[in-house]
Formats: C-alpha cells, sequence, structure tokens
C-alpha cells in the first residue's frame, strides 16, 4: 500500500509534471523534424518525376529571344548516378565542389532569307583572282553576318579554280573573244576552304523557380536557335558542405524580445495547482530555427 502511495505521490509532484512537459516537448520537436524531411522529401522526388518525363519547351521572350526550358533534378551527387548518369559523369569531370550543373545541345541554322537579310556587305570581301600557275588561280573572300549589335559571324575563305583549254579545241582565224571564252577554255572548280571563323553568341542560362517547379532555361537573340537536348541537376544543399556554409543556421539566442497581452494557463509551485491569469507577457527567444 505504501508502494502505491509513493508511486501516486511521484505521479502527482511537480516534478513529475515538468519531467513530462519536457518529454512532450521533445518528442514533438522530434515529430515537427520528421515531417518536415519528409515534406523535403516528397517535393524532391515529385520534381524528379516531372524531370524525367518532361520535354524541351519553346518560348520567345518580351525582348525577342527564343527561349528552351526544361524541368531539373534536384539531387545527391551519389543520387544523381542512378537518376541521370550522363549528368552525373558530367560532374565528375570538374574539380572542387559542383553546386548545379546544365548540358545543352543545340543547332544554328539560318535559311537563305536570313543570310541574306544580314549579311553586312562593307566588310564582305570578294578578292580579286591571284594566279597561282599557268592553269590555277586563287580568290579570297570574307563574308561578315551581323545577327544583331551583340551576335556576328566573320567567315573567311579562298577558292580555287583551274582554267584551261577544251579538248578538242581549234584555233582558227577570226575568232571573236566571245567565241574563245565560251568554247576555248573550260573553268573548273577545284576546291573553296575556309581558313578562319570567328563567332560570337550571347547565351543566357540558368535556373529558375517557375509554378513550384525547378526549370533550366536557356535564351539567346541569334537566329536560328533551337535545342535538341537540354538538361540539369540542383545539388541537394543538404549534402553539400559549401552550401551549408552560406545558409542561415539555427541559432542559440537569436536576441528576439516579444511583448504581448493575452491570458495564460499554468502551474502554481508554491500552492500546487494550477492557475489561469490575464495580462502582459515578455519572452525571450532562446532557440530560433
Amino acid at each position: 500500500m505504501s508502494t502505491l502511495k509513493s508511486i501516486w505521490k511521484v505521479l502527482n509532484s511537480t516534478v513529475f509534471l515538468y519531467v513530462m512537459i519536457i518529454i512532450l516537448i521533445i518528442w514533438l520537436s522530434k515529430s515537427c523534424g520528421e515531417l518536415r524531411e519528409e515534406r523535403r522529401s516528397n517535393i524532391i522526388d515529385n520534381q524528379n518525376i516531372i524531370a524525367l518525363n518532361d520535354s524541351i519547351k519553346r518560348e520567345k521572350l518580351k525582348n525577342g529571344n527564343n527561349q528552351v526550358t526544361i524541368a531539373g533534378h534536384i539531387s545527391s551527387i551519389n543520387d544523381l548516378k542512378k537518376l541521370n548518369r550522363d549528368l552525373y559523369d558530367e560532374i565528375k569531370q570538374q574539380h572542387g565542389k559542383v553546386i548545379s550543373l546544365n548540358k545543352i545541345i543545340f543547332q544554328l541554322r539560318q535559311d537563305t532569307f536570313d543570310l541574306r537579310k544580314h549579311i553586312n556587305y562593307l566588310e564582305s570581301i570578294m578578292g580579286k583572282p591571284v594566279k597561282m600557275n599557268d592553269s590555277t588561280y586563287s580568290m579570297s573572300w570574307i563574308l561578315k553576318y551581323d545577327w544583331d549589335s551583340t551576335n556576328f559571324d566573320v567567315y573567311k575563305g579562298n577558292t580555287y579554280v583551274g582554267l584551261k583549254i577544251k579538248p578538242g579545241f581549234i584555233w582558227k582565224d577570226g575568232l571573236t573573244n566571245s567565241d574563245i571564252l565560251n568554247n576555248a577554255f573550260l573553268l573548273q572548280h577545284q576546291k573553296t576552304e575556309m581558313i578562319d571563323r570567328v563567332s560570337q553568341m550571347e547565351l543566357v542560362f540558368g535556373q529558375k523557380i517557375e509554378k513550384d517547379q525547378l526549370r533550366i532555361f536557356v535564351n539567346t537573340k541569334y537566329p536560328g536557335f533551337t535545342a535538341s537536348s537540354l538538361e540539369g541537376v540542383l545539388i541537394d544543399p543538404n549534402t553539400n558542405p559549401y552550401i551549408k556554409k552560406l545558409m542561415k543556421k539555427k541559432q542559440w539566442f537569436p536576441n528576439t524580445w516579444a511583448v504581448g497581452f493575452g491570458a495564460s494557463v499554468g502551474y502554481n509551485i508554491f500552492n500546487a495547482q494550477p492557475y489561469i491569469g490575464v495580462g502582459m507577457h515578455l519572452t525571450y527567444n532562446i532557440f530560433q530555427w
């Protein structure tokens, strides 16, 4: 009987109440942390499912740029090996800690209309024929295409032609220059080679959050830009030591005070009974997350 009284005394004591409150707080904190981690994991899983099934989307921006976008992956480097081996291999080629990586395969194609429209005749040159030997001539040329104030292409090359007498041609008195040009000589294109090329292209690329999705984007004003492949990954910040150094950390004593007015419920340790009170209160935030 005395044992039961002792147990009841402990259960009814203030110390036991405080212990139970502390245990409850610890349990609630642990449960909240697990829920946050589960929610974070679900967001990442959903993003990767979208990325695996997404296709390239094309759009025209307000400034005229052609843009392509696609959903990107969020992953640790180790998980990326199973998720996307191509991006994983690219990351392993880099030194240091990769934060994000994008990869694109694109094409540039202009038709006759675009080429004629944007050629810069003032800086395009067709050189005079230069005699290389008795039957071969060389002509140098430069073609410059100004797509806008930033994007351009400059091509330089040489074209070689051969000039020889047609087989079986017989010289006769009274032949005019026209007869000779049309009937006596055979003009043959031997080869054309490009000896220099300078191209400048402005590309804007990165990662953004659009409609709760991580998306990879690339855009340019260069005409004829199309992407045949686009993919990217953001390394999970919780697995990257460098990013974790930049993130705001949980703090003890964050110097946060609060003043308010309202009702409160507590336990009076002197009278050993609960109470309900109304009044002003001043609190200090010891732990912040």
